[in-house]
């Protein structure tokens, strides 16, 4: 590290100290404004991996990241990029940057000035302010898309501490929404508290903005291939979009991909570096501690297992299983899985620890009709015949079995519109009708 870059990496470690220690945001802001005309992203994580190392609790740096983030806002210095592919529509970075600002408008526009007039004391807007949070509520996929895609990727290239970071601000976020639209639900809700639920939610979403724009996505552009975002891009789909209608599928272009290709240095670069400046972040490593550097190799895009092919592996779309862990798989399904094929033949069934209906080997290779009784035969086959016609594509009953309430589904399977066969689903749902109630992951 040459000895300006050190001299600032040292300042700006004072500034941030100065925070943790109980000091003024004005002064460290005055101090960083006079010192400095603008910060990297780069900067400001090295300098908190140096915090930690010094003694500072992990923890605190959750707690403190949005005083932080605005110490340095309006500061932080755009990076070298390998393409502005990023400015185009369709691209993740254009659509997260899009779903913002709809709801930044939702925030100002729509719920501060719902709250204004309530504060005036005219409760009639409570109906719609109450359409309002639920609207807020789509933020959950402009969340999980990032948390999903983007953090899978950060995490890839040995990004991992402003994943976690930011993952436990927007739980935060999450459980902010649900006790505002809570308590503004309350025929007895009085405005005071209403307002101090919002001006807190409001902060940490608008926060959460900032270190999304500032924060992570420069360092993301700097470190993602082009490759990498036409995936997110296309599994974006998969989960959905917040405040605006589906975008348009987006692709890199020719010229960027040309372009890519001279930036390829760069870009390893800054996978180095952003794993040497938050490596510290994540795992507490001590000072000095060596972190590799990224090769073309380690970063091509491609997954290992992908690549596997043993007779003990089965390699499917979105993963690879063991033999053994596909045999336990089908063991421990709450659900008796029979797979009949396009000739309306029992090929295979699961071995569940708790069968609702009896299924022994022998029932492979028979007819499947063959295997209901008589009076149900007919249906069977009604609903074979109209998923090979095409005319259907599922089926479900539900019966009850002495005192177990079962429900039976069949699913007709395809590929680019050729039918393979039929999957029977049977489940005893009893216990599962007597639920109420929720029951946390860490209840």
């Amino acid at each position: 590290m040459n000895s300006e870059k050190q001299r600032r990496q040292e300042r700006i470690v004072e500034i941030l100290s100065l925070l943790h220690e109980g000091g003024a945001f004005e002064e460290a802001k005055r101090l960083f404004n006079e010192e400095f005309e603008g910060v990297d992203v780069t900067e400001i994580t090295a300098a908190e991996k140096a915090l930690i190392q010094g003694g500072l609790n992990p923890a605190e740096i959750q707690r403190l990241c949005n005083i932080h983030a605005a110490v340095f806002k309006g500061a932080i210095n755009e990076i070298h990029r390998s393409n502005y592919e990023h400015e185009q529509p369709g691209h993740p970075v254009h659509t997260l940057k899009l779903e913002n600002q709809v709801l930044q408008s939702l925030l100002t526009d729509e719920i501060g000035d719902l709250l204004k007039k309530i504060g005036a004391g005219d409760w009639s807007y409570r109906e719609r302010l109450l359409a309002a949070l639920t609207d807020l509520g789509q933020l959950e996929r402009h969340y999980a898309r990032k948390e999903t895609l983007i953090f899978s990727y950060m995490e890839k290239y040995g990004i991992t501490a402003p994943p976690q970071v930011m993952w436990g601000v927007d739980d935060h976020v999450r459980q902010l929404i649900k006790e505002i639209r809570s308590y503004a639900e309350n025929p007895k809700a009085a405005f005071n508290p209403l307002s101090e639920k919002w001006q807190a939610l409001e902060t940490e979403i608008e926060e959460m903005i900032f270190k999304e724009e500032e924060i992570m996505v420069p360092m993301t552009l700097d470190v993602f291939s082009l490759a990498d975002w036409a995936q997110i891009a296309a599994d974006s789909f998969d989960i959905g979009f917040a405040f605006i209608p589906e975008p348009l599928p987006w692709k890199p272009s020719e010229a960027a991909l040309e372009k890519e290709k001279d930036a390829e240095p760069a870009r390893l670069a800054a996978i180095a570096q952003a794993k040497e400046t938050t490596a510290g972040i994540a795992q507490g490593l001590a000072a000095g501690e060596e972190i590799p550097t990224a090769t073309a190799e380690t970063n091509e895009e491609s997954y290992d297992w992908q690549k596997a092919s043993t007779p003990e592996t089965v390699v499917l779309p979105t993963g690879v299983l063991e033999f053994d862990q596909l045999v336990a798989l089908f063991q421990v399904l709450p659900v008796d899985l029979t797979l009949v094929d396009a000739n309306d033949t029992v090929r295979f069934y699961s071995e569940g620890q708790e069968r609702v209906f009896p299924r022994t080997k022998s029932v492979i290779g028979r007819q499947v009709v063959n295997c209901h009784p008589p009076k149900s035969m007919h249906m069977v086959q009604a609903i074979l015949d109209g998923f090979r016609e095409g005319s259907r594509d599922n089926a479900e009953f539900w019966i009850d079995l002495g005192p177990k309430k079962v429900y039976i589904r069949y699913f007709a399977l395809r590929k680019a519109g050729e039918y393979l066969g039929c999957l029977e689903v049977t489940q005893d749902i009893t216990d599962i009708q007597k639920i109420s109630g929720q029951s946390r992951l860490l209840d």
